[in-house]
């Protein structure tokens, strides 16, 4: 099942991130392949974004 989490792990970490009106909050999210599929392609254009997923905070699953 496809799903995003983000585990927040310092106070310097957003509380919520919104990619194309997509808004990624702290825990498990289940989504759709579409949105899935919208949000890794996302990941390219958004340094906040890429960074996050780079070390680990939010993974992408699905």
């Amino acid at each position: 099942m496809p799903s995003i989490s983000y585990k927040r792990t310092d106070s310097k970490q957003p509380q919520s991130i919104t990619i194309e009106g997509y808004v990624v909050r702290p825990g498990l999210h289940i989504l759709s392949y579409e949105q899935l599929k919208l949000l890794r392609e996302q990941t390219q254009h958004h340094s906040q974004l890429e960074s996050l997923v780079s070390q680990g905070v939010i993974k992408l699953t699905g």
